[in-house]
């Protein structure tokens, strides 16, 4: 009588290391990345050719190519890397999230301004053509898709699923910090703020775990500074962002934010942080945290 050999069926090499979180996150930040030079030569592209210089009109072409080329090469990635759905850019409940993030972005930003106002530090000292806003919006829509698709959509999730909630607050948080110290103009202040700011976001994307929310949030804080308040300045050039507001800050760089901008303000900093703070608190409460892959292991085995 033949005797059966059961056949071990093995992983391939490539799918193991497919597996392994650093590789995952190098593999979605180069199919993202590529698709956001191949928008960016197209945005030049077009600009060559038609001769563009209107910045308003600009920035809606780049809404128009960079949103969903970066939408498609995230959507791909998920699907043939991560094979799973795309939840986190599920469409339901997509319009009251980003909503409900654009207001609570505004809102925080305007306090941050309404303090400063009450505080003598903000002046307006006239207005320019409210055309201004479009360009704005557009241009903080289409950062604050791609940022949130980087930094929570890639790294934080991937960070959370292999070590746990709060190593993934503070590891994409402190990047989300380091890639903005590129500004020549960076401070203490600023650093901080901008930690804070990540802790805020991923704290939105904790409680929803949809990429809605969040960006709505992070599009309304730079719409807000950029287009509306007249306040903000190049974190490149150093020079002032015109918005619908012209508007003028005065007092100690502490409390102004210096030639970093408002976002370096102790204001903005304190406020950023005591929401940011509630957000985590809440998530925490409902039970939204994971714990690391080795304590998820005793858990089954218990």
């Amino acid at each position: 009588m033949a005797v059966e050999i059961p056949v071990v069926s093995s992983i391939p090499w490539f799918i193991k290391l497919l597996r392994v979180p650093v590789v995952r996150i190098v593999c979605a930040l180069l199919m993202v990345g590529l698709a956001f030079l191949a928008a960016q030569l197209s945005l030049n592209g077009v600009r060559t050719v038609l001769s563009l210089t209107d910045s308003v009109l600009v920035n809606l072409i780049a809404f128009v190519l960079f949103v969903p080329i970066t939408y498609g090469a995230y959507h791909l990635y998920i699907h043939r890397i991560e094979h799973r759905a795309v939840s986190e850019l599920s469409w339901r409940g997509a319009w009251q999230q980003s909503s409900l993030g654009l207001l609570v972005g505004l809102a925080l930003f305007t306090g941050t301004i309404g303090s400063l106002w009450l505080l003598g530090a903000y002046e307006v000292t006239g207005m320019n053509h409210w055309q201004i806003l479009i360009g704005a919006l557009a241009a903080a829509i289409t950062s604050a898709f791609v940022q949130e698709l980087i930094f929570r959509g890639v790294l934080y999730q991937i960070v959370e699923t292999t070590i746990g909630t709060w190593w993934a607050l503070g590891l994409s948080s402190l990047i989300f910090g380091v890639i903005h110290l590129t500004s020549p103009a960076s401070t203490v202040l600023s650093t901080i703020g901008v930690l804070a700011a990540g802790v805020l976001f991923a704290g939105a994307f904790l409680l929803t775990r949809q990429l809605w929310l969040v960006t709505g949030m992070h599009a309304a804080w730079d719409f807000a500074n950029d287009g509306i308040f007249g306040v903000a300045v190049s974190g490149t050039s150093g020079h002032a962002i015109p918005g619908l507001l012209q508007a003028n800050l005065r007092g100690s760089s502490i409390l102004t934010g210096g030639s970093f901008g408002v976002e370096a303000s102790l204001v903005a900093v304190i406020i950023i942080s005591i929401v940011s703070s509630i957000l985590v608190w809440i998530a925490w409460r409902k039970h939204c945290f994971t714990v690391p892959f080795w304590q998820q292991a005793v858990q089954t085995v218990k």
